[in-house]
């Protein structure tokens, strides 16, 4: 039997746990997150700057909104957020708004990235491809995005959850977080706490 050099048996105390400690890193929840916020951020079609400049529209839209609230209604979803063939999880999951107009038209809504990195400045999007695309399939009944509503007792209360919304949107010191709001901090904010934290119940 071959045994290794006594130099690397001395070492072997000290390599294996550093050896665990980084398997541990690897296959954590967080560091998972952190590979899947990659995938989310280079298979995003949109261009992240568009989405920036687009903004100051997108709140000129719901300002509009605003004003004229009883002719609209609200829902809210959330659905696999990669790719339909990626399982939703935690780390895999997005939310949007989709607001209804009594002229039978919709539009979506919701609060995205707009640049590679875990933590970038966040934008509030109208219509943006993954939405759109998975909502329509959703309604024709193919689901493989697996889109869910977010059930309420009463409906959404329009009038707040757009004041809200147009609240975060104006809002300099809140960024785009992929995951979650770290240590629970206001200045940060992912598609789904963006859509939770405004969304009013009737």
């Amino acid at each position: 039997m071959n045994f290794p050099p006594g130099k690397i048996l001395l070492k072997l105390p000290f390599i294996v746990p550093a050896l665990a400690g980084l398997l541990i890193i690897v296959f954590s929840a967080q560091a998972r997150a952190i590979v899947y916020a990659y995938a989310i951020a280079l298979s995003t079609k949109y261009d992240h700057k568009k989405t920036i400049e687009d903004e100051k529209n997108v709140i000129l839209e719901l300002k509009d909104i605003l004003q004229n609230y009883n002719d609209y209604s609200m829902r809210a979803f959330n659905r696999t957020a990669i790719s339909h063939k990626v399982p939703k999880t935690p780390e895999t999951t997005h939310s949007f708004y989709v607001i209804y107009k009594a002229d039978g038209t919709f539009k979506t809504l919701n609060y995205s990235a707009t640049g590679k990195l875990a933590t970038s400045r966040g934008a509030w999007a109208i219509n943006t491809n993954g939405d759109i695309s998975s909502y329509l399939e959703f309604l024709r009944g193919n689901n493989r995005w697996n889109v869910e509503e977010y059930k309420t007792n009463n409906g959404i209360n329009t009038r707040a959850t757009i004041t809200n919304v147009l609240l975060k949107a104006e809002s300099k010191k809140i960024k785009y977080f992929f995951r979650a709001k770290p240590n629970k901090s206001d200045k940060y904010d992912n598609c789904n706490t963006g859509i939770l934290e405004t969304l009013v119940e009737n």
